[in-house]
């Protein structure tokens, strides 16, 4: 169990009980939400339930050796007890001149003051975080829809974006047999892009721009090497994941909105063979899909690779049966590559390509759709509470087949559609281009801001019947925004 050592003690009580009254005021508002990433002295809040995306993260221009495929060793109280040792802490300001203070965590309200807590000691920890952003869209569209940007969607509009809850009993690295599991669950206009049919659209009915999502809960087993994870889980693909607060920019590149899953249900087994190289295989229920509605099982491999240099390149490939336009399933294979390496102590660079393809996709001539694309970001860190990135994507729908009416699911249930951009801003057959530029300000442990300015165009043909545009109430190939969020972690 880790130890917090302080050399100057407070109420640890008193610490609680105003987090908690601080909470209760940023869930009914504006709420703010913090990443403790990759801080000094503060291993990754990715815990092994949250091997979400890709095999390295980069947080903060550093790479996290958080692997989709294994369990990553959980080294701090703040998110999970798996780890042992002692992070001390001090009121003196270090040499960097950037102090974050201590991070305090959803788990030590459950301390009794004497050096116990009834949560960690039984191998448990709880979490969570808040996120609200405002984004600015120069040209003001009247439905107030910023095109075919998901996540942060609405224009000139406050959102709360998640409040997330989690709960997790991480593996034991020091272990050779463990039992585990998580589970995550949140609330907030996120929820319309992270459901999976058969379950969030039982949950939520017919609501509008709120509701409830429940990206994960699983069970995990781990023998000497191999880790079996059963349940319903974040999909491994790619670069970027569901919780906001994981991700480096608060807007999404198209490849994750459009070119991949969000979640799967099934089992995947992960054997990490040695230090530098992890397998995986596993069977599921396809793209975002709970229950039979998806008549077929898909199949999903992984393969991480760590090179002696420090680069790692990451691999996912998804084959499974889905829906095409009109409604047939049909085999769909899609692969995520995600290449990062650190070129200096405060520079990192991390490039993914996504391939996918659909046979028989398209209604009007029964021929197969193609999606590709390249994403390129560049991070530089200038000390622990400043960082700053750059991202370049190129995304192409060949066949019009993905982009546009965001939605990512039609419901199994009538009359519960969620809203989003409308289904008439689609047939985008052509190449969407984003560049996404700014900071990431992290002043203490569980606060964040991170502004970020965005410009976004396309350059193809339209096959819509109103030949609507993407962008600006369907009038412009081009738009620019700039979105900021507030995060608060706990």
């Amino acid at each position: 169990m880790l130890t917090v050592t302080s050399k100057t003690h407070g109420s640890r009580l008193a610490k609680a009980k105003l987090w908690l009254a601080g909470l209760g005021l940023w869930s009914g508002g504006f709420g703010l939400l913090t990443s403790a990433d990759a801080q000094e002295g503060y291993p990754s809040r990715l815990t092994s339930g949250q091997q979400t995306r890709a095999i390295e993260r980069i947080v903060d221009g550093e790479i996290l050796q958080t692997s989709a495929m294994q369990s990553a060793p959980d080294n701090n109280a703040a998110t999970g007890p798996a780890g042992s040792g002692t992070y001390t802490y001090s009121t003196t300001c270090p040499t960097n001149s950037c102090y974050q203070g201590e991070f305090w965590s959803l788990t030590s309200i459950f301390d009794d003051g004497c050096g116990c807590n009834c949560v960690s000691d039984h191998g448990w920890a709880v979490g969570g975080n808040i996120v609200n952003s405002m984004t600015f869209n120069t040209d003001a569209p009247k439905d107030k829809f910023n095109g075919p940007v998901t996540w942060t969607d609405r224009a000139n509009e406050w959102q709360l974006n998640q409040f997330w809850l989690w709960a997790e009993k991480a593996l034991d690295p020091d272990k050779d047999m463990d039992f585990g599991g998580r589970v995550d669950i949140m609330y907030g206009t996120n929820f319309r892009f992270n459901v999976a049919t058969g379950l969030e659209d039982n949950i939520n009915g017919s609501h509008a721009f709120y509701g409830v999502a429940i990206p994960q809960f699983y069970t995990q087993f781990k023998y000497c090497n191999l880790t079996v994870k059963s349940g319903h889980w974040v999909s491994p693909v790619g670069y970027f994941t569901v919780d906001m607060t994981q991700n480096f920019f608060n807007t999404l590149p198209y490849t994750y909105q459009y070119g991949e899953p969000f979640t799967h249900t099934g089992t995947i087994a992960t054997l990490q063979v040695n230090d530098k190289l992890a397998v995986g295989a596993g069977a599921i229920r396809g793209w975002d899909n709970f229950d039979n509605t998806t008549p077929n099982f898909g199949g999903i491999a992984t393969v991480s690779k760590t090179f002696e240099d420090g680069g790692n390149l990451a691999y996912v490939g998804i084959l499974s049966q889905e829906q095409n336009q009109v409604l047939d399933f049909k085999k769909r294979y899609l692969q995520t590559l995600v290449y990062s390496k650190s070129l200096t102590d405060n520079i990192t660079y991390v490039a993914q390509s996504d391939l996918g393809w659909q046979k028989d996709a398209m209604a009007a001539t029964g021929k197969d759709a193609w999606w590709y694309g390249l994403n390129q970001y560049a991070f530089y860190k200038l000390n622990d509470c400043w960082s700053f990135g750059g991202n370049f994507e190129w995304f192409r729908d060949q066949n019009g087949f993905r982009v546009g009416g965001f939605l990512p699911n039609t419901y199994a249930v009538p009359g519960s559609q969620v809203r989003g951009l409308s289904t008439a801003r689609s047939g985008y057959r052509g190449n969407f281009y984003q560049i996404t530029l700014g900071p990431k300000w992290t002043p203490t442990k569980n606060f964040m801001v991170r502004p970020n300015l965005r410009f976004d165009w396309f350059d193809g043909q339209i096959d819509n019947a109103g030949g609507l545009k993407p962008y600006v109430d369907g009038l412009k190939n081009a738009q620019t925004i700039f979105a900021t969020d507030f995060s608060i972690l706990f």
